[in-house]
């Protein structure tokens, strides 16, 4: 298989899966119950979701998507995308909620008087899907790019750990250095003792033969 039928066929593979994570349901929001594009994000927390967002409107498409504290969602004011607006510019809605080892984030296209949905906006549908689609791509990147960096920071741990080891490993070699050192000179001072100590014997053998004849003249007195 080339390399190049290979790329492409995971690609339809990840779109596959990615497709089936998403979805078109009604939901509720501040304008009420509306046709939204719901995406499930596996292994992937809400918080995470908003930030990629967040980033993945302002780069992708110069839009600036604002958190509204009272209805809990991000919104962008007349975003131009033109391909869903078709010149027109589009208000987008969207909110995040976790759910089990993962999130799901909920998108609202705002065409100015009609959501956006499959049935009434078939080819503007599809773009929106290709949006959502390349999100999750960004969010899994994210994803992975955070993986990375905390593997690089245990990684770091695992080699400052390495250090202390290899210094504590010279201290060691240090000493034993040290103790060989001192063994060295006790062996020596072992070898310079004996010699003393059989001097010693010499002078003490001497020194009784002395007072053998002081004892003897002492005798014959």
């Amino acid at each position: 298989m080339k390399p190049l039928v290979i790329i492409l066929a995971f690609s339809f593979t990840a779109w596959t899966s990615l497709a089936g994570q998403l979805s078109e349901q009604t939901k509720s929001m501040s304008q009420g119950a509306k046709n939204a594009l719901s995406l499930e994000i596996p292994n992937v927390d809400s918080k995470l979701a908003s930030e990629v967002w967040k980033d993945y409107m302002k780069d992708f498409y110069d839009a600036k998507p604002k958190w509204d504290r009272k209805t809990k969602e991000w919104f962008c004011d007349n975003a131009d995308i033109t391909a869903i607006g078709y010149g027109n510019t589009v208000d987008i809605y969207a909110t995040t909620e976790d759910m089990g080892n993962g999130s799901r984030i909920n998108v609202w296209f705002d065409l100015g008087g009609a959501f956006l949905s499959s049935r009434e906006h078939p080819e503007q549908y599809t773009e929106a899907e290709k949006i959502m689609m390349r999100f999750a791509l960004e969010v899994a990147q994210e994803k992975t790019r955070q993986e990375l960096a905390g593997e690089m920071d245990e990684l770091k741990k695992l080699q400052r750990e390495m250090g202390r080891l290899q210094s504590l490993n010279e201290r060691y070699h240090k000493e034993i250095e040290r103790a060989e050192e001192a063994i060295r000179k006790a062996q020596e001072g072992i070898i310079e003792n004996e010699k003393q100590q059989e001097g010693m014997l010499l002078q003490i053998a001497e020194q009784e033969k002395v007072i053998e004849g002081v004892q003897k003249r002492l005798n014959d007195l």
